[in-house]
């Protein structure tokens, strides 16, 4: 009986060994996780944050654009008997058009690949 006991004694042990290595590393699992939720959620508002800047740089390039535009637009109109100098100025303007154009482009790229990076991060988080 003393022997039975004492064996029955070692399995518990063993058992209450197992236990605590299981709750160990339970509690490493769900620590790791919640660092690696805090970590996307990190990621997700940087991403928003780069959004952001994108968006409001696009709406600044937009408007230097539209007054490039009408500046061009003027231009044209108050130089139309000076063809020369006008067409002169048209080129230099619609350059600046083009090249406002093409950062346009560049920032909605930015943006879009932006938007997707984020949207991937919530989709991760979820």
């Amino acid at each position: 009986s003393l022997e039975k006991q004492e064996e029955l004694t070692k399995v518990c042990d063993d058992l209450h060994d197992k236990i605590k290595t299981l709750e160990a590393n339970q509690t490493a699992e769900e620590e790791a996780s919640a660092a690696s939720r805090k970590e996307l959620n990190e990621r997700q508002e940087a991403s928003l944050a780069k959004e952001q800047q994108l968006a409001e740089q696009l709406k600044e390039i937009e408007a230097k654009l539209s007054e490039a535009t009408t500046m061009k637009d003027e231009v044209n109109s108050e130089l139309g008997t000076h063809k020369a100098a006008s067409l002169e100025k048209q080129e230099e303007l619609t350059k600046v058009c083009d090249d406002l154009q093409v950062k346009i482009k560049t920032l909605e790229a930015s943006q879009t690949a932006e938007e997707e990076a984020s949207a991937a991060s919530q989709k991760e988080l979820s």
